[in-house]
């Protein structure tokens, strides 16, 4: 592609009370023109000629205060669009807003110090969609479905805490908000937003730096979405959590009539040389990170979100589709910005695309860099294949034990006999389901159409007690903590919110298996050695126990201080004895210990945490079928 060269002008609008600048970036076009609303219905207008600089910059200033007022570009007299660089608009995308950010926080929005009453040293996620966890008549919450909604207090289903108040009971440290950036398939109609089809997951975008209208309480007011999310940022910031936004940098909801494309045509897309939009995200386009000007935006977009709202984090979609060149641009950014800022993407693509292979953002090449990647070997070991009925570990298949005990220790090179992808155990984001493919429960039920609810039930507790007990940082979707099921459809994306709206009648109906998932986020926190940080410390305090793959059994240890802690994952639909004569020989080879004699305490059970005494008397350890136990060893 042609070079266009590129500037460093701050895009978009500038507002003061005496002026407000426009600026817009197309070195290819002659006239762009700004048209300027006075009120929301977009009726009375005025337009004004914008003046092109030598790098391709076409400036506007206008004098006197245009607050509350909006504006669109006009390209080449005939194609009206918004700005790329809107941080707010008027409802359902028609037009940028021209704001004071300053009248868009809350009160002490920018003096409050964040809550340090959570254990950020093992860090666990909780994946949620706005409409989708307050959205249902049974959460008990006065704004459902809205920014404010997800973080009101006291909420509650029949004594059962639900919304904010289940998040800190359940024990969760981060929070990864599913895309509240303004996306196209929604109607922010506030008359809409209940009905049952007016849904969608976000991953459509528009507007990359304004708010998505919907959750706003007045989706009219360009004002009241920015102020609301803030809202909800803060909120769940002061209790503790730290939160992540799922950003979309791979591609647009639209491509030819995109705003992107109408102000640089071909310059922020991939195109193939028959001249057609390269479609590696399988929506139809995807963005060409590779060209300044579009790093530049994607810079500029995460920047903002970090200044403005105080975010902790970045979610990446099809990360994969970025080029390994920007994502480490963007990783060293915003490093600088905040060093403890959480990055992690998933390393694929959704199709076949332009960007070469070696370019892309895949696993591996986020070693040593600070950022982390979705572990989906782990996930197909555990789980099984996405949306099939083929079995997993967890389900009784042996052929995914060496693939389980790599995830175990973080997909790290363990010793000589397991290469992974990450060079520490925290590059590696483990899961057992996301939003998006089959939920663990329809999993299960795929794998054994008849098998009765609470065999399904041992199963779950199975998934994620290896999840929960694995070196990484373990991921959940909301609702797995009690047994949620999309009635088998593996992308809600698009299906209605009955499908998609956390029923919390589900947490009353299933409150023995909250209890042992909150237990095992408990056992977790607890016990640091869950969440070792380098792969020094792995090789050196985690040693696997030797058993027949046939078997499905792993067994490990965790060197404790001056003990051990004893992991036992039984995937065999046959109880497990072990041997207390073998564990000591076990420990002795591989810790180098003499005259041991073995104090065992099981801590982890098939109903969760338990608090029975020491025993040296054992001779052997009893695993009843697909269950973990852990015990404490000194």
């Amino acid at each position: 592609m042609e070079d266009f060269g590129k500037t460093d002008k701050k895009l978009g609008m500038d507002y003061t009370k005496e002026r407000t600048i426009f600026r817009v970036w197309s070195p290819i076009k002659d006239k762009i023109q700004l048209i300027l609303y006075e009120t929301r219905d977009l009726e009375e207008k005025q337009v004004f000629i914008m003046e092109k600089s030598e790098d391709g910059t076409h400036e506007l200033k206008l004098e006197g205060d245009h607050k509350g007022k909006f504006y669109n570009y006009l390209v080449d007299g005939k194609d009206e669009v918004t700005d790329p660089y809107s941080v707010s608009s008027a409802i359902n995308s028609k037009a940028s807003a021209i704001i004071d950010l300053e009248d868009t926080d809350p009160k002490g929005f920018r003096e409050y110090k964040q809550s340090s009453d959570i254990n950020y040293k093992t860090p666990i996620i909780y994946e949620a969609h706005i409409k989708d966890f307050t959205g249902s008549e049974n959460s008990g919450v006065k704004n459902r479905g809205k920014y404010l909604g997800f973080v009101e207090e006291g909420s509650e289903y029949k004594g059962f805490k639900t919304g904010i108040d289940h998040l800190k009971e359940l024990g969760v440290t981060h929070i990864h908000l599913m895309p509240v950036y303004d996306f196209y398939t929604v109607d922010e109609r506030e008359e809409k937003f209940l009905e049952d089809k007016n849904y969608n997951w976000g991953y459509d975008p528009e507007l990359y730096n304004t708010p998505e209208g919907s959750y706003a309480t007045n989706p009219k007011d360009p004002l009241n979405r920015i102020k609301e999310l803030k809202t909800l940022i803060m909120k769940l910031q002061q209790k503790g959590f730290k939160v992540i936004l799922d950003v979309v940098y791979n591609h647009t909801y639209k491509a030819v009539e995109s705003n992107f494309n109408t102000i640089m045509p071909g310059y922020y897309y991939r195109m193939t040389e028959d001249g057609k939009f390269s479609d590696g995200t399988g929506t139809g386009n995807e963005i060409d990170t590779q060209n300044p000007m579009v790093r530049k935006f994607i810079i500029d977009s995460l920047k903002y979100w970090v200044e403005e709202y105080r975010v902790d984090g970045f979610r990446f979609d099809l990360l994969g589709l970025i080029d390994i060149d920007t994502t480490r641009e963007i990783v060293k950014t915003l490093k600088e910005k905040d060093p403890h800022i959480f990055i992690y993407g998933e390393p694929w693509g959704g199709g076949k695309t332009t960007l070469h292979f070696e370019d892309m953002s895949l696993k591996g090449t986020q070693r040593g860099l600070g950022f982390s990647y979705f572990n989906d070997d782990f996930r197909n070991a555990l789980k099984g294949d996405n949306n099939g009925n083929y079995p997993g570990f967890t389900q009784g298949n042996s052929r995914y034990k060496w693939s389980v005990e790599l995830g175990i220790v973080g997909s790290i090179d363990y010793n000589s006999s397991h290469k992974g992808f990450t060079d520490s155990p925290l590059e590696s984001i483990n899961y057992v389901n996301s939003h998006d493919d089959l939920i663990i429960y329809d999993k299960i039920l795929k794998v054994f159409p008849n098998m009765v609810k609470q065999d399904i039930e041992k199963l779950n507790r199975f998934a994620f007690s290896g999840l929960l007990t694995s070196q990484g940082i373990p991921f959940i979707t909301s609702g797995n903590e009690f047994l949620r099921d999309k009635g088998g459809i593996s992308n809600t994306y698009k299906s209605p919110l009955s499908v998609n709206a956390i029923d919390w009648s589900l947490k009353k109906e299933n409150i023995h298996f909250f209890r042992y998932f909150k237990d095992l986020i408990k056992l977790r926190q607890e016990n640091p050695e869950f969440s070792l940080k380098t792969s020094e410390e792995v090789n050196e305090k985690l040693k696997f126990m030797q058993f027949e793959p046939e078997k499905n059994i792993i067994v490990y240890a965790i060197k404790k201080g001056n003990g051990y802690i004893l992991v036992v994952h039984n995937g065999k639909f046959e109880d497990a004895y072990i041997g207390v004569d073998d564990i000591i020989d076990f420990i002795n080879y591989n810790y180098k210990v003499e005259k041991l004699t073995l104090n065992i305490r099981k801590i982890l059970g098939i109903d969760g945490l338990e608090k029975s005494k020491y025993r040296d008397d054992l001779k052997e350890l009893y695993i009843p079928n697909m269950t973990t136990y852990v015990y404490d060893i000194k």
